[in-house]
């Protein structure tokens, strides 16, 4: 997990959803109120801005060298990350798609393992958002909105450099698929629903159904005239979900329902239609609140707030199981003014 810049607790919430009670318990010492989340959010933007003021600076007095504040190589990825995610990043749209993406870059250091801010500003500008340009471009998406940049320190090569790994989340914007009268649902990814002919075949299933709602039920409304921004520090997952703590208890091992994420195999039954079809009434309400409460686990665990999470479906080539790959994104949330401008990467340079 990344040293965190700023702690930020944002209020509790709890939301109705279908017939389904989505909430998130916090410690009322926790529970801020409005004025003073804005007064954090004012106090993190400030520091955003002013760390892309200097880097802007040196990007633009390139025979500045060896200048200014000297960073960890950790300190140095937070910092990065959250300008990637604050300047360009969007997290209130809506959209019917969304791709993961990753690769490695590296980030040059001194022999301290330290880097000046010129040169900072150099690998800024000439290497992480050329990466995620790339990323943007790779992604197959039409209207592609990026979402959300996952920097991790990796480690080191041979000469002493730091291993950048570069995450990112980028979404088809649109709006959400309405479906009704649905007869169960698809578990993999895209895999449509269990109705005849099968009309959403290659566009929505129960995985991002489920995704849908989380984000619903844990992405509280900003205050008025506000607009969410987020610094990314840890992700969990994706979960392996036949561990066996996250196994139900009591419960016949028959591929449904046994474990708290979606999870059957071959070597417990036969994997037919049924066991891939999940149910609207029992199946999506009973993975909506164990992924729901695998989010507030974590959230307390980390004292970090949910920011985004994937659900997808997963299986291998002789389909000897089938499963919910979820990954949970927590972090930092502040927020800003809704008149600020969300820049567009592919333009940055």
């Amino acid at each position: 997990m990344k040293t965190r810049i700023i702690v930020i607790a944002l209020l509790a919430i709890s939301t109705l959803f279908v017939s389904i009670q989505c909430s998130k318990e916090k410690n009322e010492q926790a529970v801020q109120s409005s004025e003073q989340l804005i007064q954090e959010s004012e106090a993190m933007t400030a520091h955003i801005l002013a760390f892309k003021e200097k880097m802007e600076y040196y990007r633009k007095n390139p025979d500045l060298k060896s200048g200014g504040v000297k960073y960890a190589a950790n300190e140095a990825v937070l910092e990065l990350e959250s300008q990637l995610n604050f300047n360009y990043c969007y997290t209130d749209i809506e959209f019917t798609d969304r791709v993961q993406t990753n690769s490695e870059v590296i980030m040059p250091l001194d022999d301290l393992l330290e880097i000046f801010e010129s040169d900072l500003s150099l690998h800024y500008f000439d290497v992480l958002v050329d990466t995620v340009q790339e990323h943007m471009v790779r992604s197959g998406i039409s209207n592609k909105k990026l979402m959300l940049v996952d920097l991790e320190l990796n480690g080191f090569d041979g000469n002493g450099d730091a291993i950048v790994g570069v995450r990112t989340l980028i979404a088809n914007q649109g709006s959400s698929l309405t479906i009704s009268q649905e007869v169960g649902w698809w578990y993999g990814y895209k895999g449509g629903t269990c109705e005849a002919n099968n009309p959403y075949a290659g566009k929505w299933d129960a995985a991002l159904d489920l995704q849908g709602d989380l984000r619903f039920c844990h992405i509280p409304a900003p205050p008025p005239g506000m607009i969410r921004r987020h610094e990314l520090i840890h992700t969990e997952g994706p979960l392996t979900p036949n561990l066996p703590e996250y196994r139900i208890p009591d419960d016949i091992l028959d591929n449904y329902m046994d474990y708290r994420v979606f999870f059957a195999t071959i070597s417990v039954g036969q994997i037919d239609d049924d066991t891939k079809c999940i149910s609207d009434a029992i199946e999506m309400p009973f993975y909506l609140l164990e992924y729901s409460d695998f989010i507030n686990e974590f959230e307390d665990a980390y004292s970090l707030e949910f920011i985004d999470c994937l659900v997808e479906g997963l299986t291998d080539a002789n389909e000897t199981f089938i499963q919910h790959d979820f990954t949970i994104f927590l972090g930092d949330v502040w927020f800003v003014q809704s008149t600020w401008v969300i820049e567009d990467i592919m333009n940055a340079n």
